[in-house]
């Protein structure tokens, strides 16, 4: 599992986010289905940033230190201060907010155990393993 392991989870859980706020606006509440979609996109943001972060500060190559220091600068100041507005407007019940931001780890959770579950990460061990047989 690589970096595009988290972007498959980013890539997955905006589509199922999408998918709750549209099933939810039609059946059960268009606010609180749009908490839910406002809430995954916050947690969403939160996790490319530190995703960059990483990227920029951990690498075989080259750091390139500025870049994540922007990074840094952009992502506490603006993404918190986002979401202390998306609570405080009161439009959003904080729950549904909660629930949006959790979604991310509810797709990170289940993608890791469906890789646990169909053995792939055996498979793809034993691809990079030197045949003993020979």
């Amino acid at each position: 599992m690589g970096l595009e392991f988290i972007s498959r989870i980013i890539r997955m859980t905006l589509i199922l986010a999408v998918l709750i706020a549209l099933f939810g606006s039609v059946y059960y509440n268009w606010q609180e289905s749009l908490g839910i979609l406002l809430g995954a996109v916050w947690g969403v943001l939160n996790l490319y940033f530190i995703k960059g972060v990483i990227v920029q500060v951990v690498t075989p190559k080259e750091t390139q230190k500025s870049l994540a220091f922007i990074l840094v600068v952009v992502k506490f100041p603006v993404l918190y201060v986002a979401g202390y507005f998306l609570l405080a407007c009161g439009y959003f019940s904080p729950q549904s907010l909660l629930i949006g931001f959790s979604l991310i780890f509810a797709v990170a959770f289940l993608k890791v155990l469906g890789r646990v579950l169909l053995k792939m990460d055996m498979i793809e061990f034993k691809k990079k393993q030197p045949d003993g047989n020979s």
